[in-house]
């Protein structure tokens, strides 16, 4: 509501692997696209091999169409847990893939976001918050 008050564009219901082809992204760019804590849902447990998968091409589509909406010197963020099994996504070499080169990575810092709280969206738990634990912002640049 406050975003709204601003006068500022607020989207719900965006798919992450088709955002690029969206009729209110389409024709837009950006200085900064920020992905905080992706997750492709729940179908097992985090450490299994289908579901470590299911997360990599949730993030491998996401690159490759918040590329497509950058600003020529604009920027990735995406923020996530690090540590078994959230290293078995290998952010960076998704990033790497659709030819996005990283600048920086830094520990998250909640109180950057003012209000956010994260939650678990589906599941057991719906709605409920989760626990951050060692988490980071990976910050990815377009390759020249």
């Amino acid at each position: 509501m406050r975003l709204k008050r601003m006068h500022a564009t607020v989207l719900h219901g965006i798919d992450a692997n088709t955002m690029k082809g969206h009729t209110d992204l389409k024709m837009r760019l950006f200085d900064r696209i920020v992905f905080n804590f992706p997750h492709a849902g729940f179908s097992g447990r985090e450490c299994e091999m289908h579901v470590i998968r299911s997360h990599r091409e949730l993030v491998r589509g996401f690159f490759g169409n918040a590329r497509e909406l950058l600003q020529p010197y604009g920027e990735i963020h995406i923020s996530n847990k690090t540590g078994h099994p959230y290293d078995g996504w290998d952010i960076e070499q998704l990033a790497s893939e659709t030819s996005l080169a990283m600048i920086d990575i830094v520990s998250f810092q909640k109180q950057d976001y003012r209000g956010y709280n994260p939650k678990r969206g589906s599941g057991a738990k719906p709605n409920k918050p989760f626990p951050l634990g060692d988490c980071s912002t990976y910050k990815f640049v377009a390759k020249h």
